[in-house]
C-alpha cells in the first residue's frame, strides 16, 4: 500500500485470544473485490496472541497494534478507530466474516447516493453446530436475516428519522450487524465512537441508531456478511450487565439522537424495543442456560422503571410460553 495515499475504507477490529476466528475473518476481508482498504487490528490480549496470525498472513493492508493492557472490548474497538486513516469505517468483530462483494456494494451505493452517513447491508446468521443451532432455534449453516418486505437487492435512501422509526420497530431487517455497515469516520468521531455506557449489550444498535441520525442511511436488502453463532458468543455469562443495558441504552441514545424529527414517537418505539430485547434475552437464558440462577438478574432488571410493566410478559414467556405465544398471535391477527 502506498503510505502517502489514504485507503477508501478502514476495517476496524478488536480481538482477544481467538486466533482461529481472527484468521478466518481476516482472510474474508482480504478476498474483497474492491481492494482499496486497510485493516486495523487492535489486539486486546496482553500476550499478543493475534500477532502470529497477522504475521502469517503477511499482507501490508493489515495494520497490527498490540494493547499492552486489556482495555476492554469497547475501548479496544475505539482504539482501532483512533488508529484508522480512511474516510469510511467498517466496524468488525473477529468472528463475523464478510462476503467478497461487501465493499464493492458499498462503493456502488455511495456513488448512487452520495453524502449519507451510513450505508447498510443485510446479514446472515451462521450456526456452527447442532448444539448452537438448537439454542437459537435455527438450522446448522446459513440462516438469512433479510427483509421479506423488499425484493432481493432493493436499495433505498432514508432520512435519520425514517431509519430510526423502521429500525426500532424491525420494519427493515429482523437483525442487524455492524460488520455489514459502512459509516462516515467524521460522523463516527463526532458522535463519540463506539458507544460506551457500561456494557457492550445493545452497543451495536446504539452505534447504528446514533450514526444514522446525523446524515441518514442507505440500505440494501442483500446479505453482505454473517454473524457466527458459536459457544463463545458474548452475552451468555454477563448477566450482571443486562440491567445496565435496560437503563443506560435508552438514556445514551436519547442524549445523542433527541434532535431528530418525531423524537417523542421514536423514543416510545426505542423504549419498547429495549424492553422486548431484554425480555427476549432473559427468556433465552432461562430456557437454555439451566445451570444459571437468574433470580438476582430478574430482580435487578425488573426494578428498572422501563421494565416494570414487562414483568408479566416475561413471566408468561418463560413459565406459560404457549399462552404467551397465543396472545402474541392474537394481537398480530387483530392488528392486521
Amino acid at each position: 500500500m502506498n503510505q502517502d495515499k489514504k485507503p477508501w475504507v478502514s476495517f476496524c477490529m478488536s480481538t482477544f485470544r481467538r486466533p482461529d476466528f481472527l484468521k478466518n475473518t481476516l482472510q474474508t476481508i482480504l478476498r474483497q473485490t474492491f481492494t482499496d482498504f486497510e485493516i486495523v487490528v487492535s489486539d486486546n490480549d496482553p500476550d499478543g496472541s493475534a500477532e502470529p496470525v497477522v504475521r502469517e498472513i503477511n499482507d501490508p493492508r493489515i495494520r497490527y497494534f498490540h494493547n499492552v493492557d486489556n482495555l476492554g472490548m469497547i475501548k479496544s474497538f475505539n482504539k482501532s478507530i483512533e488508529r484508522s486513516s480512511a474516510g469510511f469505517i467498517v466496524m468488525i468483530t473477529d468472528d463475523d466474516p464478510v462476503y467478497p462483494d461487501l465493499l464493492e456494494t458499498f462503493r456502488r451505493m455511495h456513488e448512487q447516493y452520495p453524502g449519507y452517513g451510513m450505508y447498510l447491508g443485510g446479514c446472515d446468521w451462521f450456526c456452527t453446530a447442532p448444539a448452537v443451532s438448537r439454542l437459537y432455534k435455527l438450522k446448522v449453516g446459513t440462516n438469512s436475516c433479510l427483509s421479506d418486505d423488499y425484493e432481493l437487492g432493493h436499495t433505498q435512501a432514508l432520512t435519520g428519522t425514517e431509519f430510526l422509526k423502521m429500525f426500532f420497530t424491525f420494519k427493515l431487517f429482523p437483525h442487524y450487524l455492524w460488520s455489514t455497515c459502512m459509516v462516515s469516520r467524521e460522523i463516527l468521531l463526532k458522535s463519540g465512537g463506539v458507544p460506551d455506557y457500561g456494557t457492550p449489550f445493545l452497543g451495536d444498535y446504539a452505534y447504528l441508531g446514533i450514526i444514522s441520525s446525523h446524515a441518514g442511511c442507505v440500505f440494501i436488502n442483500k446479505s453482505l456478511g454473517c454473524q457466527t453463532m458459536h459457544i463463545q458468543n458474548f452475552g451468555r455469562n454477563q448477566n450482571e450487565q443486562i440491567a445496565i443495558a435496560a437503563k443506560r441504552f435508552p438514556e445514551y441514545v436519547e442524549q445523542h439522537v433527541a434532535k431528530v424529527d418525531e423524537w417523542p414517537l421514536i423514543r416510545e418505539q426505542m423504549n419498547r424495543f429495549t424492553a422486548i430485547w431484554v425480555v427476549s434475552h432473559l427468556s433465552f437464558l432461562y430456557f437454555y442456560m439451566k445451570e444459571v440462577d437468574l433470580r438476582p438478574t430478574e430482580k435487578e432488571v425488573f426494578s428498572v422503571p422501563l421494565m416494570k410493566k414487562y414483568r408479566v410478559k416475561y413471566f408468561l414467556k418463560t413459565r406459560i410460553p404457549f399462552l404467551h405465544d397465543a396472545i402474541v398471535k392474537g394481537k398480530k391477527w387483530f392488528s392486521n
